[in-house]
Formats: C-alpha cells, structure tokens, sequence
C-alpha cells in the first residue's frame, strides 16, 4: 500500500469503526499511520539523503529539520512518531489513544504525505 492508502485507512478506522473491534482499532490505526510516516520518510531520504534510510530512527527524526520545509513541520514529525509508536504498543496500565488523538496524529501524517509528494 502507498502512505496515501494508508492514510486513508487510518482515517476510515477513526470515522468507521468495524464491529468487533473496540479495543483492535486504535492501535490498528496508529500502525496504519505509522508505517504511512515511515515510508514517506523513506521515500524523502530516496531522493535527498540515500545514506540517512540506514539509520535510526531517532537519527533520521534529528535530521528531519534540515530537508523539510516549514521546520516546524518536521517537530509536528517527530512528536507523531514517538506518540504512534506509544500508541502501537500495549500497556496494561495505560488507555487506548483517543479517537481525537489519533486524529490529530492522523492529519500530521497526511500533511507529511502532502508535502513529500509535492516537493
């Protein structure tokens, strides 16, 4: 799947949520939303920076200020990474992400999306 099709099914699992599925579908979102980010990342250090697809992922959230245009863009970036991956990851002790959460994380990915494809 393109990040553009994963983007899209996160955001149809927030509006549309299967039966079944209370408590599956928001780290099924979170995953959708953050393999789109990743890939998209991916696909920018393709075209600008080859050497940075072989690093971290803390690395390469580091650099993101210096190849993405507004920086602040890239902040927005990092921090829906590290709460995607929080959400993608069962703790006992904590809630689900909420729908506007994951909304919110949802629209920072598409614009990341957006913004490669355009540039």
């Amino acid at each position: 799947m393109t990040p553009d099709q994963l983007v899209t099914e996160a955001r149809r699992l927030l509006n549309e949520t299967p039966p079944g599925t209370a408590s599956a579908w928001p780290r099924a979102a979170a995953l959708l939303c953050r393999q789109a980010l990743e890939d998209t990342l991916d696909e920018l250090w393709a075209a600008k920076a080859p050497s940075l697809r072989f690093v971290s992922m803390r690395a390469q959230l580091s650099c993101l200020p210096s190849y993405l245009s507004p920086p602040a863009l890239a902040r927005d970036v990092a921090f829906t990474w590290h709460a995607l991956s929080r959400a993608t990851h069962h703790h006992p002790y904590e809630l689900d992400p909420t729908r506007e959460e994951l909304d919110s994380l949802v629209a920072t990915t598409h614009t990341l999306v957006a913004g490669v494809r355009g540039a």
